[in-house]
């Protein structure tokens, strides 16, 4: 039992480690394309991407969560037609629809959902084949999962984002492609892992007729995974391409940029949850398991916190460091730098969604997620188009934690009744305020020169100490997280 907890927790580390990895060298390429691209231009990328993670969706049709649920570790043949019947699925779906969104570029760029200028259809055909090649590694990567192949899967992944990140650079800073450079940077990066996949796609190709009925099955498992994908998605992107309606691709350049500089938290809530799960589930029959999951809570409530004020006070001097072509961040874009707080606070919230995850997936009662996700995406639709129109990218930021709010109040609501646990609230709860109020306090003094890093280096070492005061025994909970 031991060696498979330790195997899982090594799996685990790996895959964290290569994601935030992939995700550090993703945001570096925003202060790099702020300086080579318009606010315009990067609004133009980000409703592109949006888009392509819609569609993402369509092209899978569930066959991804079929093809792990029909895989049997000793049924290698069982094994080669189920992955020749989902990567048959995939990859006709996804020629089917590039194929029409090239033929009809012109009216796919045209549309409310991207509203793109001269040279949209050509933008359109490019950003087409990313999904078409995302689709295409989408079973392959997924057997490597289920292979338990950690550090093939993590390589391959890091390969791609880092090609990617180089051909921006020769491409957009080099040559002065611009967007289009962007665009085929991308494509090339999935080009390059696909092209590694394909002798052992070949080896499996389908040879004869499928299994009678396996696709029926496989379909009838992984569809009604669809909707619930969707909604996350929607809650995650849908913000983008509402806002290029109400507004323009101008302020979307400058919502994405100052939207991806909330990282620092992002990744922390990343990373937490690839410990937390196989944690809880590792420690589910523990005598003291609810007691230490409600003490993770506060521990992640207290380190969130940290983040957030760190982040919040000096993302400003951050933002005027040298870099390549400039600053870190186009000075035309810091007047955005207001949405990044809110944001942090956003993904916070969808932290608390990770935590009251636990209880619905040690029960097995996972139905309630679809709910809690549909729920949120519904709200961030209407939130944002209502909070847009008066309050500019501070209303999408606002729009955000809204529908994080909704999704986390209802698993936990939901949650509670299925796998009581008593939460520290007083704790959370005092921590989230005095980390609010010591950054209202600060912005509100809106001092300059050394007095304003002196306050900011004050209100945070306030923070850790008082924290670490209320904490008391809680941070060996997490400490535990990554010893057991």
């Amino acid at each position: 039992m031991s060696s498979k907890i330790a195997r899982l927790a090594s799996d685990t580390v790996v895959y964290g480690v290569s994601t935030v990895l992939s995700r550090f060298l993703t945001f570096l390429l925003t202060p790099l394309l702020t300086n080579y691209l318009t606010s315009t231009e990067i609004g133009e990328i980000a409703a592109l991407y949006a888009m392509i993670a819609f569609v993402g969706i369509v092209y899978s049709l569930g066959m991804e969560p079929a093809f792990t649920r029909f895989w049997e570790p000793a049924n290698e043949d069982g094994n080669t037609q189920t992955f020749r019947m989902a990567f048959r699925v995939v990859a006709l779906i996804s020629c089917g629809i590039t194929g029409l969104t090239i033929l009809n570029a012109d009216w796919v760029a045209g549309s409310p959902f991207l509203s793109l200028g001269h040279q949209g259809a050509h933008l359109v055909a490019i950003a087409a084949l990313i999904p078409l090649l995302d689709g295409l590694v989408l079973i392959p990567f997924s057997r490597l999962r289920m292979q338990q192949r950690p550090r093939v899967f993590a390589a391959l992944r890091l390969l791609s984002v880092v090609v990617t990140f180089v051909f921006t650079v020769v491409f957009v800073v080099l040559l002065g492609w611009r967007i289009e450079g962007a665009l085929w940077a991308g494509v090339i990066g999935n080009l390059v892992t696909f092209l590694l996949f394909v002798p052992g796609i070949i080896r499996r190709w389908p040879k004869g007729p499928a299994p009678k009925g396996l696709f029926g099955e496989m379909l009838s498992f992984g569809l009604p995974t669809v909707p619930s994908n969707f909604s996350s998605i929607m809650v995650q992107v849908a913000d983008r391409p509402i806002m290029l309606m109400l507004t323009s691709s101008s302020v979307v350049g400058l919502y994405q940029t100052n939207f991806r500089l909330a990282i620092p938290m992002m990744m922390f809530v990343t990373v937490f949850e690839y410990a937390w799960k196989p944690f809880y589930l590792t420690h589910r029959t523990d005598e003291d398991a609810k007691q230490t999951f409600s003490r993770v809570f506060t521990v992640f409530t207290a380190v969130c916190g940290f983040i957030f004020l760190c982040t919040a006070f000096f993302i400003g001097y951050v933002v005027q460091m040298p870099f390549v072509g400039g600053r870190f961040v186009n000075p035309d874009y810091w007047v955005g730098l207001n949405i990044v707080p809110v944001v942090m606070f956003a993904y916070y919230f969808n932290g608390v969604f990770i935590n009251m995850a636990a209880g619905l997936n040690i029960e097995k009662r996972t139905g309630f997620f679809p709910v809690a996700t549909g729920a949120a995406a519904v709200v961030s639709v209407l939130a944002t188009w209502l909070l847009v129109p008066p309050f500019g990218i501070i209303g999408a930021a606002w729009a955000k934690v809204i529908a994080y709010v909704v999704s986390a109040v209802i698993l936990y609501a939901v949650s509670q009744r299925i796998y009581p646990m008593r939460y520290d609230w007083s704790r959370v709860l005092s921590m989230i305020v005095m980390a609010a109020v010591l950054f209202s306090t600060v912005m509100l003094l809106d001092l300059s020169g050394p007095l304003a890093l002196i306050s900011r280096a004050i209100a945070t070492i306030l923070y850790v100490v008082v924290t670490l005061s209320l904490l008391k025994g809680g941070l060996a909970a997490v400490k535990g997280m990554f010893r057991r």
